[in-house]
């Protein structure tokens, strides 16, 4: 299911605000450092755009095929698939797939193909959006990818559907997208996400997720970043104003790192791993980095039927402020260390769109993070770290 029910057994509730931080937590262990973006080794470039044709079209550059769908029924391993800045309206699936040496990638671009759009930074830079490649799904998922190994890179993504961006292939990158306006009017036990990974191994990384679901109405089937199976990472991601959670895990998670987001006024709560499935348990998470403040429900909760929860999670280097109710829950044997409650002190949080949630020169976030499973750049693509130090949530302070 896709709402949250009942607590784990032996809950305890762990409010946590502890002044020094530190670096990795004693005996723990972590997933691996993050990979590099995937590359293939001879690109093959092909091309759609508004004004290409589907049947007359090629997917050259001077005759574009007119739809993504398309394209994915004529590429293979290797292929990087050039999308036009414009609208395209109707939802969709992808099927074909790369491999692990030699992805397939969709990426968006301007609209003569000078170049790759990266349409979450010019959401969250509050620019002109007519300078992105817009997918506009219908009453089902907007763009539906069955294909292992492939990259979906630099859209904007709306839709009345269910989820914005789906993926139940192995391995697949969801990276600097803008994914909004999902289901805004619905709540019912279908459920429904922003970005959905029903695949092993996903990466989502550097999106810029918000008002999924009827916001500011709490649902708790309607995630704005949803796991619903194992392995991969979430990092750089900025997700606010969803009306479940802003990152949930359920069903069958394990070997994830949440690390380095940026989470904020979620109806339902911040970030949520637990499961409903009987005889798995939720293990070897790692929350991480993270800056979640203002939620309707706990930053940090592990929920779920009894016994549901691993002893292998690791929670540590969180700032977590302003929830409605505790800051964080976790069950009987977990540990949350070296989490603050104070403010992050964004440079202007508005606590919607128009804000804009880089750290001001005196936030504690800064310097306040660990090296576990922490991304080498960060949202706008700095490096990290800067002069030895991590900072906390999806932005890096440039010193």
């Amino acid at each position: 299911m896709d709402v949250v029910h009942s607590m784990c057994y032996a809950e305890l509730i762990l409010l946590v605000v502890l002044n020094a931080f530190g670096g990795r937590a004693s005996g723990l262990t972590a997933p691996s450092r993050p990979p590099s973006s995937p590359s293939s080794p001879a690109a093959q470039n092909y091309y759609v755009s508004t004004t290409g044709s589907d049947t007359g079209g090629n997917g050259s550059i001077s005759s574009p095929w007119a739809t993504v769908a398309n394209a994915s029924a004529h590429v293979s391993a290797g292929a990087t698939v050039h999308v036009a800045a414009g609208v395209y309206n109707g939802s969709f699936t992808t099927s074909a797939s790369g491999t692990a040496s030699a992805y397939i990638t969709y990426e968006a671009d301007t609209a003569n193909f000078s170049g790759p759009v990266n349409c979450a930074q010019v959401a969250a830079n509050h620019g002109d959006l007519t300078t992105c490649v817009r997918l506009v799904g219908g009453s089902s998922t907007t763009w539906t990818n069955s294909g292992d190994y492939v990259q979906i890179k630099g859209f904007d993504v709306t839709g009345g559907g269910i989820n914005g961006i789906y993926t139940q292939g192995n391995a697949t990158v969801i990276t600097e997208n803008h994914v909004h306006d999902i289901l805004p009017s619905t709540c019912n036990s279908t459920g429904g996400s922003g970005i959905n990974l029903n695949g092993t191994n996903a990466q989502v990384t550097d999106n810029y997720v918000h008002n999924i679901g009827p916001y500011p109405t709490a649902c708790g089937y309607v995630q704005g970043i949803y796991y619903l199976t194992s392995g991969g990472f979430a990092y750089n991601n900025i997700s606010f104003n969803n009306s479940g959670f802003g990152i949930q895990l359920w069903h069958q998670p394990s070997n994830i790192a949440l690390v380095n987001n940026t989470i904020f006024n979620n109806a339902s709560g911040g970030i949520v791993l637990g499961t409903d499935n009987t005889g798995f348990t939720v293990d070897y998470i790692t929350v991480s980095n993270n800056i979640i403040i203002n939620n309707g429900g706990p930053a940090i909760s592990e929920q779920g039927r009894p016994g549901c929860i691993g002893t292998h999670n690791i929670t540590t280097n969180n700032l977590v402020e302003g929830s409605a109710t505790q800051l964080i829950s976790l069950v009987s044997g977990s540990l949350a260390e070296h989490t603050m409650d104070v403010s992050p002190q964004f440079v202007n949080d508005t606590g919607d769109a128009s804000g804009n949630y880089h750290l001001q020169p005196a936030s504690p976030a800064i310097g306040a993070g660990t090296s576990i499973s922490v991304p080498p750049t960060d949202f706008d693509g700095n490096a990290r770290p800067q002069n030895g130090a991590f900072d906390l949530g999806a932005y890096q302070y440039m010193r």
